[in-house]
């Protein structure tokens, strides 16, 4: 359980580098992001592999659906949080970005959450052990904090036009409208028509 709560420090972190965002964008602060990414990376990573010796009762087909849903998940994690938006806008420059409406960003206003909670949902579920199942539930607890954060206090004051994106796209759920578009703005993105 301890790797559980060094892995929840990550979130209070992001919460820090979004303030410093909005407040004085001190380049000191600006890494914490990053920081706290790693933390979470490396306890996922030292819990997977304490877990990873399971004598797990499904067969292997049904461990390979999940390790494959887990991995679709991550992706999507990945690209969503450092190439669906400008990465150097983001989380170099800090302060200042343009807010992004289209692709994942159109399915929900917190795409990653859903994508974060999958990914450990279905990590938990190949490795067979319920320290991954718990310590994504707690992870998920508190990113739905932090993404609550996010949408009521700090990204209203970082981003100019976030009143009406709330109104255009979903919280977390993806409504027909919204997945709609999103596909139709990736096919644009990468040049499917």
């Amino acid at each position: 359980m301890i790797w559980i709560c060094i892995g929840c420090i990550s979130f209070p972190l992001f919460i820090l580098y979004d303030m410093n965002q909005i407040k004085s964008n001190r380049t000191y602060m600006k890494p914490l992001f990053l920081i706290g990414v790693v933390v979470l990376f490396s306890v996922t990573l030292k819990l997977s592999v304490t877990v990873f010796e399971s004598d797990y009762p499904v067969g292997f087909l049904t461990v390979a659906v999940f390790y494959l849903l887990a991995g679709l998940h991550l992706f999507l994690l990945v690209y969503t949080l450092f190439f669906a938006i400008p990465f150097q806008e983001a989380y170099i420059e800090g302060s200042g970005q343009k807010i992004c409406k289209d692709g994942v960003y159109a399915l929900c206003r917190h795409p990653g959450v859903v994508f974060l909670a999958g990914f450990y949902l279905f990590w938990g579920l190949a490795l067979g052990r319920p320290v991954m199942l718990i310590a994504g539930l707690c992870f998920t607890a508190l990113n739905l904090i932090y993404v609550w954060l996010q949408d009521v206090y700090i990204f209203p004051a970082l981003f100019e036009g976030y009143a009406e994106y709330r109104e255009e796209a979903p919280f977390l759920i993806p409504s027909r409208d919204s997945v709609r578009k999103c596909v139709n703005d990736l096919k644009t993105r990468y040049g499917r028509k």
